[in-house]
């Protein structure tokens, strides 16, 4: 976490206390283990009176933690990219391999709900192409001698 100032004592500012009523209402409506984890962000509101930068880094926290469970669920490892500011990305890139896997690499810096975004655009991408092949590899068992472009063309004409 970045640092964050410290009150001396706890922050009674209309802001900390508009942020601290937010989280007792939201804890109406939570399980207990989100309840636990609202108290927690409370507290470092309370201890910070820095409502927004704690609120930031949640959000950043959470990005990261969303970012890192789908890259798992998909079997992709992930990367941070170390060029050059000439010779940066300008977004996320996903290496396939045959097997499935595949290797992120995401620009320095990039937050990670834009490259979780990214990384998800990535992934429909690939089970297009993936859904693409099997229906040429269908075409192909059923008797449709032809290449890919002309199979593409029929099969997107029919389609509409």
């Amino acid at each position: 976490m970045a640092e964050l100032p410290t009150a001396a004592a706890p922050s009674t500012t209309p802001e900390v206390a508009r942020a601290l009523a937010a989280i007792e209402a939201s804890k109406l409506l939570a399980e207990a283990d989100l309840a636990e984890c609202l108290d927690a962000i409370g507290d470092l509101i309370r201890i910070t009176g820095a409502p927004a930068s704690i609120y930031e880094w949640v959000v950043h926290f959470l990005g990261h933690e969303s970012l890192r469970q789908f890259a798992a669920q998909h079997h992709i490892t992930l990367h941070e990219s170390r060029a050059t500011d000439e010779e940066q990305l300008p977004k996320a890139v996903v290496i396939w391999t045959v097997s499935g896997d595949g290797m992120a690499i995401v620009p320095q810096g990039q937050h990670p709900a834009t490259a979780l975004l990214q990384l998800r655009e990535e992934v429909a991408e690939r089970e297009q192409e993936l859904q693409r092949a099997l229906d040429f590899q269908a075409s192909i068992a059923d008797g449709h001698l032809e290449d890919v472009d002309t199979w593409h063309a029929r099969t997107s004409k029919a389609a509409r």
